[in-house]
């Protein structure tokens, strides 16, 4: 298995510089009242009326268009729309909150959060290529992953059918805790935690992803008190929904996966979550 996974992440490398500019298409989202967003996005061998939509969050580092090349051969015979939104520093300084808070906790303009965002993007590409499909898979990793657990709690629409997070710096956990490292003052709407709780979701950790000196780690007060680093914090996130749902007698459908020997790598990781966010997108005979 080993052997596969190295053979595959070298494939993936190759075949990324062979990738054509003209495989990546760029629309302009400006249908709302946040300023423009840039959507990269690609499209199938066909496009039907069964196809789906998968979106893919990038990083801290706002490297959409990487994100998705790694995406475009694994996903070249499936029935799937690649979509990654762009939101760019200037005008979407705290997209991993949502925008809902700066990352200190300071309470942002409402009229300026990302809690409609993914469903908009959604509806318009249903309407662009007149899709019956009803809901969407989405990705996220490091800051995107930051991104769609928020998202997954917060989000105004609910057509999320299945998603992959892996290793956030720091998390929103289901406690007493100011978001955004809690749900205090930002209470969920009604159902909105069953909803989360039993979502197909496969959550992705490395555990060698365990400096405690990257320069990019959240070392407030409230994130140290998560973990001393992203794997730490994972586990005792994953494990907090546990609790919640024995508490509350909630069904929990999120799926673990710990990766052995790798670091903070969204490479990798992504290879971790291809088979299970690309499973059952066939063209249908």
């Amino acid at each position: 298995m080993k052997h596969t996974r190295l053979y595959f992440y070298l494939f993936l490398i190759l075949s990324s510089h062979q990738i054509k500019a003209s495989d990546i298409q760029t629309t302009t989202f400006a249908f709302w009242d946040k300023s423009d967003i840039q959507l990269l996005y690609v499209l199938p061998k066909e496009v039907n009326s069964e196809t789906k939509v998968l979106f893919i969050i990038h990083g801290a580092s706002r490297n959409g268009e990487d994100y998705l090349k790694s995406w475009i051969e694994p996903a070249k015979d499936k029935n799937v729309i690649l979509v990654a939104p762009s939101f760019s520093r200037k005008y979407f300084p705290y997209y991993g909150t949502l925008g809902i808070s700066s990352y200190s906790g300071k309470p942002q303009d409402e009229s300026k959060w990302l809690t409609d965002s993914i469903g908009s993007f959604f509806t318009y590409f249903k309407s662009k290529y007149n899709l019956k499909n009803d809901s969407y898979r989405i990705y996220g990793y490091s800051g995107g992953s930051q991104f769609v657990h928020r998202y997954l709690m917060y989000g105004d629409d609910w057509a999320i059918e299945r998603a992959a997070i892996g290793s956030a710096g720091w998390y929103t956990f289901l406690n007493n805790e100011p978001f955004p490292w809690g749900t205090k003052n930002m209470s969920l709407a009604l159902g909105r935690i069953e909803w989360l709780m039993s979502t197909k979701v496969l959550f992705i950790l490395s555990d060698k992803d365990n400096n405690k000196n990257d320069s990019n780690l959240n070392t407030q007060k409230a994130s140290m008190k998560q973990g001393e680093d992203r794997f730490a914090r994972g586990k005792k996130y994953f494990s907090s929904l546990i609790s919640v749902g024995e508490k509350f007698d909630i069904p929990f459908r999120w799926q673990l996966k710990i990766v052995q020997g790798v670091g903070h790598d969204k490479d990798k990781i992504s290879i971790e979550a291809m088979p299970f966010m690309l499973s059952g997108l066939e063209y249908k005979n």
